[in-house]
């Protein structure tokens, strides 16, 4: 018996697979659209990263300062 989620899985990769030939227009504001997108996205992660920064950089030095045991 599959489990649901190898089903959903096979059932998702044949959709994605089998398409057809789409016929599309992009219109002139699509790339400012996508470019917005990009901007945004590295906005918030370097947001992110300030406002962690203190918690990055206490993780990376309590990682340096440990000093491996003897195994003898």
């Amino acid at each position: 018996m599959t489990r649901p989620y190898d089903l959903f899985m096979l059932a998702a990769a044949f959709l994605l697979l089998s398409s057809t030939t789409a016929h599309a227009y992009l219109d002139s504001g699509t790339g400012s659209y996508i470019l917005q997108i990009l901007l945004g996205g590295v906005a918030a992660l370097l947001f992110s990263v300030k406002v962690y920064w203190q918690r990055i950089k206490r993780f990376f030095v309590q990682r340096s300062r440990k000093v491996p045991e003897d195994d003898h």
